[in-house]
């Protein structure tokens, strides 16, 4: 497998230094080798998941897209290609990859698949055929590279969010890293348990029914199982089996940004598209984090407009009836509450897993962990304060929603 995977990494590094010899050649052959993404696309992830993009705009940068997390991660070095073939394939018997030949399912579609038990054997499944791929040599890699890549305007490849693999000091994977903080997936099954360690003999605290999003923070090994460490929702910092979680697209932030004019360059503030159910929180005009929200339901809507956090405080109760909610509750301890007008929120939600719906009295319901991480990093500050009002010296979070 070693040997292939250098063979292929050589037909990278031929590949590269054509382009830098000769960048205008390159970026022609480019255009010509690779359809460019020219259509306006929101969100890029779950399309292109499983391809091997091109950056056209950037000396051709290379980057796989994973269908595991639909996170793009940087084939830059024979380095860092390695650790990506290593970590992120997908090992199959060879009883289960002869099964291939007459049918591959759509859930291997633009994975690596390693054969173990022949000599570590490597194919691509092209996503767009299902058909394999047998890295064999330098020649085939570089037949790879040059049929099945995608280029992709900068602009496009923004909108697909970044992964990392961590390592050791023996090259051993650690753990990874989402632009994001996480990534999103949606439960496919009924009933799905959600364990307090990751192991089924641990407690269990509850269930997942299908259609509910969780957000994932890290995954475990453990029990012969692959788990997924979760944030809430219901059960932060639980675990999932992760063979009941599949990817989704990734929430993506607008190509063009219009910063508030209120903004100055290191401020942040929040767009809250309430249509399609995302928050982004910038920086200025750089993206810090993108996520999946529930907003206002029909009849009690979430306001649209420009506000200012006037009131941040850690935990507090909400209550509610009709005729200005739709049912009656009574909510203690809602976490990391950021009023921005009158009793309009963005807050901490431990009561339902159904981001990216429209379902709350109006308030932004996020993550638990997301809500802390906007709390604790913008206005006002509260330092070790339970609560705090705005001042003209210690300004609150900007808050722009909008369809």
């Amino acid at each position: 497998m070693e040997k292939i995977l250098i063979l292929w990494y050589y037909a990278y590094y031929k590949y590269m230094n054509t382009m830098k010899y000769s960048l205008i050649i390159a970026f022609f052959a480019l255009f010509l080798a690779f359809p460019v993404l020219a259509f306006p696309e929101d969100n890029l992830s779950n399309t292109l998941k499983g391809k091997i993009l091109l950056d056209v705009e950037n000396k051709g940068e290379a980057w796989y897209v994973y269908p595991g997390d639909f996170h793009r991660y940087y084939l830059g070095t024979p380095a860092d290609a390695y650790n990506i073939m290593r970590n992120l394939s997908l090992g199959i018997s060879n009883d289960n990859f002869s099964k291939l030949a007459s049918s591959t399912p759509d859930r291997f579609a633009g994975l690596i698949l390693l054969k173990p038990e022949d000599f570590g054997k490597a194919y691509y499944v092209n996503p767009a055929d299902k058909t394999l791929f047998y890295l064999s040599d330098a020649e085939a890699a570089f037949d790879l590279m040059h049929k099945f890549s995608l280029g992709i305007t900068g602009e496009n490849l923004k909108t697909i969010p970044i992964g990392k693999i961590i390592l050791n000091d023996s090259n051993q994977e650690v753990s990874r890293e989402w632009q994001y903080l996480g990534w999103w997936g949606r439960v496919t099954d009924n009933y799905v348990p959600v364990m307090s360690e990751p192991k089924n003999s641990s407690k269990r605290l509850g269930s997942f029914f299908t259609g509910n999003k969780i957000k994932v923070l890290e995954i475990k090994k453990s029990d012969g199982r692959v788990w997924y460490r979760i944030d809430g929702g219901q059960y932060p910092g639980a675990y999932v089996d992760s063979l009941f979680v599949g990817a989704i697209a990734q929430p993506a932030p607008a190509k063009k940004i219009n910063v508030p004019v209120a903004i100055a360059p290191d401020d942040y503030w929040v767009d809250v598209n309430i249509s399609k159910k995302v928050l982004t929180l910038y920086k200025y005009d750089q993206v810090v984090m993108a996520t999946y929200i529930a907003v206002g339901n029909k009849e009690t809507p979430t306001i649209l407009g420009f506000y200012n956090v006037w009131y941040k405080i850690k935990k507090t109760r909400m209550h509610g009836a009709p005729p200005l909610a739709t049912h009656e509750y009574d909510l203690p301890d809602v976490p990391w509450v950021m009023y921005y007008k009158g009793s309009y929120s963005i807050h901490g939600t431990y009561w339902h897993d159904d981001f990216g719906a429209q379902r709350s009295a109006g308030c932004t319901n996020v993550t638990q962990g997301d809500a802390k991480f906007i709390f604790d990093l913008t206005g006002p500050d509260i330092g070790q304060l339970d609560e705090i009002r705005s001042t003209i010296d210690n300004p609150g979070l900007l808050i722009y929603n909008h369809y």
